[in-house]
């Protein structure tokens, strides 16, 4: 499994200074995803093989000192918190709605053609302003604070959460101060965040 480092931990703080360190996961692939259907708050059931490639993402950093696992309130995604945390021998799972996906209103459960055909919307991807247009789309903005929102509320130590693709996306692009697309959240995928006087991306784990 590969590591790419995004900001070397070259500012020099020491692990003991970290207030709080969060692994972002997105949770185990499911069908709607396999056949590549906008998901947001609908959900749907977890490929056959697909929890036990999630672990092996779990494994990689089973040796932290996680202490906490957190997920969204979404069943995919803690059906994939359970898993993880018998791997990781913990017995309570937190749920926090705030982590949920973004809510896609009449664009979930279609496919990106379904949707350019339905809509006439040309670009189409998670951070998209252009789907606010639709009625119950929740906007970028309301997405991103709500996200960090939760983030704020977590324990100090070192905390696994079980999310989703965009909210990995609103983390990233927000700390990154981009709106970069390329850099793709596959499910199993892990971002590292530590926490001192502001959050800072440590590492992508794929």
């Amino acid at each position: 499994m590969g590591i790419s480092t995004m900001h070397k931990a070259e500012d020099l703080r020491r692990s003991s200074d970290i207030m709080k360190k969060v692994y972002l996961v997105r949770h185990a692939k499911t069908i709607m995803n396999y056949t590549n259907r906008w998901q947001g708050r609908s959900d749907s059931d977890i490929l056959p093989g697909a929890i036990e490639k999630l672990l092996s993402s779990i494994k990689s950093i089973e040796n932290e000192g996680i202490n906490k696992i957190y997920s969204s309130c979404i069943g995919r995604a803690i059906k994939s918190a359970a898993a993880a945390a018998n791997v990781l021998g913990l017995n309570s799972i937190f749920l926090d709605c705030r982590f949920n996906e973004r809510d896609l209103g009449l664009l979930e459960g279609k496919t990106v053609d379904e949707i350019r055909t339905k809509f006439g919307i040309e670009f189409l991807y998670i951070t998209s302003r252009d789907i606010e247009k639709l009625p119950y789309v929740e906007s970028w903005p309301d997405f991103v604070s709500r996200v960090f929102s939760g983030l704020e509320s977590l324990p100090d130590g070192r905390t696994l959460l079980i999310t989703h693709g965009g909210v990995l996306r609103a983390v990233y692009n927000t700390l990154s101060h981009s709106d970069e697309r390329r850099v793709i959240f596959d499910n199993g995928d892990i971002l590292v965040l530590n926490k001192t006087d502001s959050w800072d991306i440590e590492r992508i784990i794929k």
